[in-house]
């Protein structure tokens, strides 16, 4: 398994971001994404930056496609959204630290 500085640096060279992750039981889990992934497109919007990821998503209708570079090859993943209710702060970190 890659380093996540090893991996942050391959997204560099490749003009993507890093997955470092991914929720358990999010849209993009189960579509697909993991640890590892570089993130390459979203909808065909290039993501060199997370603000690039951020409004090609928020401009996502029902899902999005990634492209995503992993071992070599390029492959493209559909991640369905879902609707979120909001949650605090609080809430979303308990999450994230796995003690909701």
């Amino acid at each position: 398994m890659m380093s996540w500085s090893e991996l942050s640096k391959l997204a560099g060279a490749l003009n993507g971001l890093p997955v470092l992750g991914c929720l358990a039981g999010s849209p993009a889990e189960q579509a697909g994404v993991k640890y590892g992934d570089v993130l390459l497109s979203v909808d065909g919007k290039p993501t060199t930056s997370w603000d690039d990821f951020i409004l090609a998503r928020r401009e996502a209708k029902g899902q999005f496609t990634v492209r995503l570079f992993r071992a070599g090859e390029e492959l493209e993943l559909v991640v369905p959204l879902r609707q979120v209710a909001a949650r605090t702060p609080a809430e979303l970190l308990a999450e994230l630290l796995g003690m909701h």
